[in-house]
């Protein structure tokens, strides 16, 4: 049926065709064309338009031009697609608002694609909304689901819900599957208006929701590289050992020094060592030891292409997708004990203030005498010995510890903004069992960040005070509206914020007003929800949270693409090779090279959130009626988030708040219950116990806690309903919104910015209101569409 329309269609693929003349010319059931013309719509081969006509995507239809005529309507954007197919274009102009883009004017554009859309006139809620004009560029070729035989094709049944559903499949490859096997595919996309995506077989990923095929799926979600090309291993082999006599005397030679690691008890790439010397008059010298990872990985080499596709590493549960060879990254340039190893070292003389009083940029050779973990060292923070072997190393430690002390108070004191949040380490051990360990070494973590902070901020101002281009590490002021949403909430909660241009130091004293009062964990989530994303830039912008002028990465080579390219411009500044067609070139390339950074790394990071939710969802699974403590990490009109001491974190629906009638109310950022006047909001301690818990949908249920004693029921308790003068309550409590014309669904948020902010490092879930309506019957749909076409 629908390949029956598409080709009437296209014999005129300019015109706008009416139900009615489809039904009349293919002689078509009205319920069954309907039916087949919404599913058209739905997987973005048709457009149904503002006066319900369907048109082909990319036709030279009014939905294409710009209103008007007028040239210059559209602009360029980033689609965030919602579960229930209607979406938001996010702007690339800056200062430019997010626009909404109702279910059936995609275009057949995907969740995360670049797109040209057109403004179109408000409906008659008034409310902006767009058109998609044009796909730019796709954002991804491959996609991961079920396989599924029906209607005589085989078809992929999508993993990620804000992907089209179904897709077709060639079935070359598919011989031997059954149905429901997981598998990966290749996207092949039309190139003419009305043809269909459709899959080619790539890879069988396994047959069940297992921890290995999930750990695939994410891989591949997220366009993860898991295999290096033959060209960079074969590269990396020839890399030797053992250190040229020639290198090692044009070098400082740092070996004599009590140079040593800390890092995490299971890590293997030792990227940074450091060491501390007491010089005369109260002046300490600090060396932060980096490994010199140009050495080995020669720009435009195999090694060096590979590493920039990838371009970060990513650990995952379970698995580490490194961006350098194993032969490297925990090898030849890992910092290992009593090895040579090249660096590019910053040397800090610092006095017992913290102050900078000079620094010093070598490259050199060391050798680790040590390779402590943050345990060990968090342990003599707290007055333990530290162990026989390392004991030689009490007294720097003791001086690090303190000196490190005194470089975060003068951090905070410039206006540095010191988050306290939780982060929980998903350990999966050798048969698949999955530890969930809350990491607690603050002394220890705080020791080593703040050392690895000053050689980034010292290299950074280095390198832009000389003019030299290079890979910045920019955090960009709030915007205005963020910033002034912010004010509004602070001030409900009696917080007083400056308005006009926002300050780290004005927000750092907001966190420190808070502290320790009940609405503490508030106020950090509303600070956090305000700021924006750190990113790459080849323009030194800043650094907001740090408050500092002047940031870069570059104490991670190994790990990080952009520190490798700062290492290869420190390099060449210190050896006098910068000439002026090199700034050229690095000025051109380095905008590119930011860009592209900058999403690697947020698909790392979405990758290792992804897998995370399904591991801590199968330990839920396992923990159905057991009871627990928990924070509530966030509020919103649908439900409560709660946050487990392990990190995990799941919602109680409003139906499962079952003693009282609850309401969302914006002034208080609380529930509200109608009859108790009980508060719930983040921050609040809260018993509760796990109710179910789904993996493929990255879900945790949970409800508060009943009594000992208490009866449980199937059925959710009898709540007392609000008094018949207060408002009409909907999903949030307020008067039920009329159906919008045009505009997004009330209640309903973008789905990149929900309303509510997780106070733990681990964001986790993908809710919504309530379940994904299913599909209304012919009978509602007809009625819903006639009562629209006489309002």
């Amino acid at each position: 049926m629908t390949d029956t329309i598409l080709e009437f269609l296209r014999k005129q693929p300019d015109k706008q065709y009416g139900l009615r003349e489809i039904i009349r010319s293919l002689r078509l059931e009205r319920a069954e064309a309907k039916e087949s013309l919404d599913r058209l719509v739905a997987e973005g081969k048709l457009i149904e338009t503002r006066r319900h006509t369907y048109v082909l995507p990319g036709a030279g239809s009014e939905i294409r031009k710009p209103v008007g005529g007028r040239p210059g309507r559209g602009f360029v954007a980033k689609l965030q697609v919602h579960p229930l197919g209607f979406g938001f274009a996010m702007p690339e102009e800056p200062g430019r608002e997010d626009l909404y883009i109702p279910k059936g004017s995609l275009a057949g554009a995907w969740h995360g694609d670049r797109v040209v859309v057109v403004p179109q006139p408000p409906g008659r809620d008034r409310k902006p909304w767009g058109v998609v004009a044009e796909v730019l560029e796709r954002a991804r070729d491959r996609m991961t689901g079920r396989l599924d035989f029906k209607r005589g094709f085989a078809w992929l049944i999508s993993d990620d819900p804000k992907l089209p559903r179904m897709i077709k499949l060639m079935p070359l490859g598919l011989g031997g599957l059954e149905a429901g096997a997981r598998i990966a595919v290749k996207i092949n996309y039309p190139d003419r208006p009305g043809h269909e995506p459709y899959g080619e077989f790539l890879e069988y990923l396994g047959q069940a929701d297992d921890p290995q095929s999930e750990t695939e799926a994410v891989i591949v979600k997220h366009n993860l590289l898991k295999e290096f090309s033959p060209e960079a291993l074969a590269e990396a082999e020839r890399i030797s050992f053992e250190i040229p006599p020639s290198e090692l005397e044009r070098r400082s030679d740092f070996r004599g020094l009590n140079i040593f690691t800390i890092d995490g008890a299971d890590a293997k790439d030792f990227d940074d060592a450091i060491h501390v010397e007491r010089l005369p008059k109260g002046i300490f010298r600090v060396g932060v030891h980096i490994a010199d990872v140009s050495h080995y990985v020669k720009e435009h080499s195999a090694l060096d292409k590979d590493a920039y596709a990838r371009a970060t590493s990513v650990y995952l549960p379970g698995r580490v997708l490194p961006m350098l060879p194993e032969r490297l990254s925990n090898g030849v340039c890992s910092l290992v004990p009593g090895e040579d190893r090249l660096v590019l070292s910053v040397l800090l003389d610092i006095d017992k203030d913290g102050h900078i009083r000079d620094y010093q940029l070598r490259e050199g050779v060391i050798r680790s005498v040590a390779r402590l973990t943050y345990n060990q060292v968090q342990d003599y923070a707290e007055g333990k010995p530290l162990p026989e072997e390392y004991s030689f190393l009490a007294a720097d430690l003791t001086l690090l510890l303190a000196l490190t002390k005194a470089l975060k108070e003068d951090r905070l004191a410039h206006g540095a903004l010191d988050f306290h949040f939780s982060e929980v380490k998903v350990e999966v051990g050798e048969e698949g069992s999955l530890h969930l360990i809350p990491i607690r070494e603050p002394d220890a973590r705080s020791l080593v960040e703040e050392l690895m902070l000053l050689a980034n901020r010292t290299v950074a101002r280095h390198l832009f005070e000389r003019g030299i281009p290079a890979l910045f590490r920019v955090h960009e002021d709030p915007t205005e509206k963020a910033y002034a949403e912010l004010v509004q909430n602070l001030a409900r909660l009696g917080y007083k914020l400056p308005h006009g241009e926002p300050s780290p130091k004005a927000l750092q004293e907001i966190l420190k007003q808070a502290e320790g009062k009940p609405e503490e964990k508030v106020v950090s989530s509303l600070l956090l929800r305000s700021l924006r994303l750190a990113r790459y830039a080849a323009e030194n912008l800043g650094h907001f949270g740090l408050a500092a002028e002047h940031y870069l990465h570059f104490t991670s080579p190994i790990r990080r693409y952009p520190d490798l390219v700062v290492h290869r411009v420190l390099k060449a500044l210190l050896r006098k090779r910068i000439t002026e067609k090199k700034r050229a070139e690095w000025a051109e390339r380095f905008p590119d090279m930011a860009l592209h950074a900058s999403e690697r790394e947020r698909a790392a990071e979405e990758a290792e959130r992804d897998l995370t939710k399904f591991y801590q969802c199968l330990w839920a699974q396992g923990q159905v009626g057991q009871t627990f403590g928990g924070i509530v990490s966030g509020v919103t009109d649908f439900g409560v988030f709660v946050a487990l001491e392990n990190g995990v974190e799941g919602m109680i629906r409003l139906e499962n708040l079952r003693d009282d009638y609850y309401h969302y109310t914006p002034d208080l950022l609380a529930l509200v219950g109608q009859r108790s006047k009980r508060r719930i909001r983040i921050g609040d301690a809260l018993e509760v116990s796990i109710m179910a818990a789904n993996p493929a949908a990255r879900q945790i249920d949970m409800e508060p806690a009943r009594a000992e004693g208490q009866a449980r029921s199937g059925k959710p308790a009898k709540r007392e309903k609000p008094a018949k003068a207060g408002p009409t309550r909907g999903r949030g409590g307020d008067k039920k919104a009329t159906r919008s014309a045009v505009g997004p669904p009330a209640k309903r948020e973008r789905p990149d910015r929900g309303a509510r902010a997780t106070l733990s490092k681990i964001y986790f879930g993908e809710w919504s209101g309530s379940p994904a309506p299913e599909r209304p019957s012919e009978s509602q749909s007809g009625s819903r569409r006639r009562r629209r076409r006489r309002s």
